[in-house]
């Protein structure tokens, strides 16, 4: 393909070499200056052997050539921000978000430490019982990291710590563990979000209108917030947040709890849309099968069990001035099915799904957390049910 509107002047290059520590390709120029950018972001080196990317050259005053991998790219291109074809460009975001997610996940030791000791404090705790959800989602959420993490021991009621806490392996997925700490830290009122405004706000504004002055600026597509000391410190710890500002990682998990303030709308964000198209068409055999087990279950039978034992809860009736309940409608049955399953569906979503990575296997959604109302996983499920199941439109609300 050509590209001569991207073309632009540069020194002559005399060398190009792969810095396998960093993951960059180098590039040196006569005149002493160097060109540098991830191999991996690049075009036919995504999936490449380490050998096989070593093997860069120069090729004439242009480009770079691989000889094992019989790829060429034009240095000029490169340093436009070009890294291969429009169709490879417009998937690179979603490919940075799955890297940037293997990377922290295996840098698991460098934030496990500042995560466990956040939820330790945060969370209720018994003494002679340990951590305890109380059906809070959040402190659910932060229970289930405990455990994932290796700290605790599940219990019917929430986490128990370990007496010697076990690295786990695989480690748990930095974007799940990531947004327990949001729920829990917002649960808690350690985490604040603020109106997305483009007005600047005085600090006099700020005290006369209730709201916390914020310490974590809009950026990376995502709004201002204010978060308390330790809060803010382990977001920082997980890579959330540099510099004072939301970090481009944190943007698509602040899509799973999506902040009311910041009425942010997701599903005309065009990775959103790429990811929509990806899910519905590329459903595995297993989870396909338990959509349309969900789907095709879930009838008015249901509607007639409950029905059922409502009415025999008391046979002795109702009290003497109860007011009198009318029958359900046709439209109350099928509102009641499609309750049912677009929970069961939800779930499903919740534990398999990921923006980042599409669909999970089996295998990787051991790593994963049960994130309820997760609202990027919900709003993919209304997108992608209303795409296999048209005739059923309940599933896409």
């Amino acid at each position: 393909m050509h590209y001569a509107d991207f073309r632009s002047k540069h020194p002559v290059p005399i060398d190009a070499y792969y810095d396998s520590s960093s993951g960059q390709i180098m590039v040196e120029f006569e005149n002493g200056a160097v060109f540098s950018i991830p191999a991996r972001s690049l075009e036919g080196l995504v999936k490449a052997p380490e050998n096989d990317i070593a093997h860069v050259g120069v090729l004439g005053e242009t480009g770079l050539h691989w000889e094992t991998l019989d790829l060429d790219h034009d240095i000029a291109m490169l340093m436009a921000g070009i890294r291969g074809t429009p169709s490879f460009m417009a998937h690179s975001e979603t490919r940075d978000m799955e890297l940037d997610n293997q990377k922290q996940t295996n840098d698991f030791a460098a934030w496990a430490r500042a995560v466990a000791v956040f939820f330790s404090y945060g969370l209720p705790y018994k003494d002679e019982i340990g951590w305890e959800h109380y059906h809070i989602t959040a402190y659910e959420v932060g229970c289930a990291a405990l455990v994932a993490m290796g700290q605790a021991l599940e219990t019917g009621g929430g986490a128990k710590p370990r007496r010697f806490p076990e690295r786990p392996g695989p480690p748990p997925r930095w974007d799940d563990i990531s947004l327990a700490v949001i729920y829990v830290a917002a649960q808690n009122g350690e985490l604040r979000f603020r109106p997305l405004d483009r007005r600047v706000r005085s600090l006099k504004a700020d005290e006369r209108d209730g709201w916390p002055i914020a310490n974590i600026a809009a950026a990376n597509g995502a709004g201002p917030a204010c978060a308390t000391f330790n809060a803010y410190s382990v977001l920082e710890a997980l890579g959330l947040i540099n510099a004072g500002c939301w970090t481009k990682p944190a943007e698509t998990v602040l899509w799973r709890y999506n902040p009311s303030k910041w009425n942010l709308d997701i599903a005309s964000d065009a990775r959103f849309i790429r990811a929509t198209f990806d899910a519905a068409a590329n459903v595995p055999n297993d989870i396909r099968s338990q959509i349309d087990a969900i789907v095709t279950s879930a009838n008015e039978e249901t509607w007639g069990t409950q029905a059922r034992n409502l009415e025999n809860v008391d046979e002795s009736g109702p009290p003497p001035d109860a007011e009198a309940v009318p029958p359900a409608t046709t439209n109350d049955r099928h509102s009641i099915v499609d309750d049912s399953r677009r929970d069961r569906l939800d779930v499903l979503f919740f534990r398999r799904w990921r923006l980042s990575d599409g669909w999970l296997s089996a295998e990787e959604a051991k790593s994963a957390l049960e994130i309820h109302h997760d609202d990027l996983a919900i709003s993919m499920r209304r997108a992608v049910m209303s795409r296999l199941w048209q005739q059923l439109p309940g599933l896409a609300t």
